[in-house]
């Protein structure tokens, strides 16, 4: 978290929350929603300022209710996720071998991978999060949490070529070899995933 964003955060501490203006979609890409897209119920303009890109990126952030948002100076920002908080890419590193890294640019280790009802596949995995700290007022603690993260489209040809997968109609669908080891593959349900790695979709909507 910025230095600035803190500062500012203890001089102006009760400026208004804002929701609806920013999302995070499927492909990693910040948008911009305005009136127009909110009320069509559309994702809205890539954000292509790499300086805003780079903003946002540094300062996102989650509370306890799981609701993740960019911390926009003294103002919160909520923001509308078109599946889940991360979105992962499979690069080459420089031993010649393979990582997981989040298009914000963590690099996580794979613990399982699920796919959904449609085809999606997510990972799994241990994530660094910025948590908004339920015990000092605007403080953020780094937690490291259990998360979900959705796979690129781009990177399934890859993942399909390193996958096995059984002729079993059991919650059980395969594996993945990587890194030497076997991650396993199992189904899910899109509509189970903000529920069991406590994330909210949008921010704005009651439980």
């Amino acid at each position: 978290m910025d230095q600035s964003v803190l500062d500012a955060l203890n001089k102006w501490p009760n400026v208004p929350e804002c929701f609806g203006w920013l999302a995070l979609d499927r492909r990693g890409q910040w948008r911009m929603r305005n009136e127009e897209s909110q009320s069509q119920q559309l994702l809205g303009e890539i954000i292509k300022h790499a300086a805003l890109q780079h903003a946002i990126t540094k300062n996102y952030a989650r509370d306890s209710k799981g609701r993740f948002f960019f911390q926009n100076g003294p103002q919160r920002v909520f923001i509308d996720l078109a599946y889940t908080p991360w979105i992962i890419r499979i690069y080459p590193d420089d031993n010649q071998t393979w990582l997981l890294q989040t298009t914000s640019g963590q690099v996580i280790e794979p613990i399982q991978c699920l796919v959904d009802q449609a085809g999606q596949v997510l990972i799994e995995a241990d994530f660094v999060v910025k948590t908004l700290s339920q015990v000092v007022t605007n403080s953020f603690e780094t937690q490291i949490l259990r998360g979900v993260g959705l796979l690129h489209d781009h990177d399934l040809d890859f993942f399909a070529s390193h996958a096995t997968f059984y002729q079993s109609k059991t919650k059980m669908l395969g594996f993945l070899e990587w890194a030497n080891q076997s991650i396993p593959i199992v189904s899910v349900h899109s509509n189970d995933l903000p529920e069991l790695y406590n994330f909210r979709l949008k921010p704005h909507e009651k439980i």
